[in-house]
């Protein structure tokens, strides 16, 4: 029996492949044990709790700061990694897979002094801090974007986004229903990502007549959002979705931050959208995602700054309006889905670990 620990954690971004890889791992051979790492966030334990006392908590700091920024750093770090080698102690992996976050960068370089072979995931077009720092204790670099491969060099596999598998289609009229929405009437879907965003938020109510809204809001902004749409037909907010199948069913359209799993959920549904980058996000990623998702024709790319609620629902109510033009933007945005990428990164890691029957 194969012993896998993955690592990541921290956002959802981070979360959605660990956990879409898990599944497929299972999936591919019943047998394998599956442990987990994830950070003390909120959202970790939401999304793990399915998978119950296998995810191990490691709160670790972040690694691209230096000792003159951060004087503890050389102190906090020692006891990360501590840490990271006593899991890797008791679970025993024989192969580590990481999907971004400090907490993964520590169980990669505890995996890297054990001798495990590790494989690293980057979703995004370009790479994060921590991921850029890890791939040098991996094996193998698993990328979501063509354009990252170039990061990493040799190392480098054009693997795609793996998707849960837990993510159901369910019939748009179904789900709609099942939101407190009219089933034949169109519905755009907001989301701020894992944390929420106060600027999508607002978007969200700034909503016409005749437009239909479902929107993930965030905790921070769901009392403010709840009580500023309270009593307004045809719209349904929830602070957070581990499992959205029922939003992506729903939906026609979509606002969201271009995280690089939201857009590759996004695109699994085939739901054109306008993409508005977190502004503040680490090194500007998430504005190449954007823009790689805009090159498909599937999607708008739109700066937080220029995100002008009157103009940007005019956009979207036009093409709501145009079938045709719908179509083809749906079509476009789910190619950047790479189907059966889950499963071919589980085969590498079992690979890695020594699985014989990997055909």
């Amino acid at each position: 029996m194969s012993r896998i620990l993955i690592a990541g954690g921290g956002t959802g971004g981070h979360i959605a492949p660990a956990i879409a890889v898990a599944e497929a791992l299972l999936a591919v051979e019943p047998s394998v044990s599956v442990s987990f790492v994830r950070t003390p966030r909120p959202v970790d334990g939401i999304m793990y709790a399915p998978f119950g006392g296998s995810a191990r908590i490691l709160d670790s700091p972040r690694v691209d700061r230096g000792p003159l920024s951060a004087p503890l750093l050389p102190f906090t770090a020692s006891r990360a990694l501590a840490k990271a080698l006593g899991i890797i102690r008791d679970v025993r992996p024989d192969a580590i897979f990481v999907t971004g976050g400090y907490a993964s960068f520590f169980c990669a370089a505890a995996g890297w002094l054990r001798r495990i072979p590790v494989l690293l995931h980057e979703s995004n077009a370009l790479p994060g801090r921590a991921n850029r720092a890890a791939s040098r204790f991996a094996r193998r670099v698993l990328v979501g974007f063509e354009c990252a491969a170039a990061w990493f060099g040799r190392k480098a596999v054009v693997a795609g986004n793996p998707v849960r598998t837990s993510l159901a289609r369910i019939a748009r009229a179904e789900a709609r229903t099942s939101l407190g929405l009219a089933p034949h009437s169109p519905v755009v879907l907001v989301l701020g990502g894992s944390q929420g965003a106060r600027a999508l938020n607002d978007i969200a109510l700034a909503a016409p007549e005749g437009i239909q809204v479902a929107l993930q809001c965030g905790e921070r902004d769901f009392e403010r959002v709840a009580a500023a749409s309270s009593g307004r037909r045809g719209f349904h907010v929830t602070a957070f979705e581990p499992d959205p199948s029922v939003l992506y069913s729903a939906a026609d359209f979509a606002v969201a931050r271009a995280g690089a799993m939201t857009m590759t959920e996004l695109s699994h549904y085939a739901i054109p959208c306008v993409l508005v980058p977190y502004p503040l996000a680490a090194g500007d990623h998430q504005t190449p995602n954007a823009m790689a998702a805009a090159a498909t024709g599937g999607a708008l790319a739109v700066q937080e700054r220029d995100a002008d609620a009157g103009s940007l629902w005019n956009r979207i109510a036009s093409i709501l309006s145009d079938a045709e033009l719908l179509s083809s933007m749906s079509a476009a945005i789910s190619r950047l889905f790479r189907p059966g990428s889950a499963e071919a990164v589980a085969r590498m890691i079992l690979t890695e670990a020594g699985w014989g029957a990997s055909s």
